[in-house]
């Protein structure tokens, strides 16, 4: 839960202006800080809208604080996911030339 200190401080927050934002009590704040209290699915969806992360992150199932992909790629890839085969397969031509191996070239 260190995770949750470490965004509030970096928002240059105390526990009090946090604690007001979630409309808790300060000591709930450290304690949420601490481990020592469950947040409610509530409570974590306010903490990921106040500093702009996810769940994951904020859960610690996550390095990453931000989608690792955009709203746009991931309505691409949703549409993707509900094309027919003969659709997918347009697509895998067109991104073809743009999706080769980079891990063996040479700079």
């Amino acid at each position: 839960m260190n995770k949750i200190r470490d965004l509030r401080q970096n928002a240059g927050m105390k526990q009090s202006d946090l604690a007001k934002i979630l409309n808790c009590a300060p000591t709930a704040v450290s304690k949420y800080e601490l481990g020592q209290l469950d947040l409610s699915s509530a409570t974590i969806g306010r903490l990921c809208d106040v500093f702009g992360c996810t769940a994951d992150y904020l859960l610690g199932r996550s390095e990453l604080p931000t989608p690792e992909i955009s709203d746009e790629e991931a309505r691409l890839l949703q549409a993707f996911r509900r094309a027919d085969g003969r659709a997918r397969d347009m697509v895998e031509l067109a991104l073809s030339p743009f999706s080769q191996d980079t891990s063996s070239e040479t700079a």
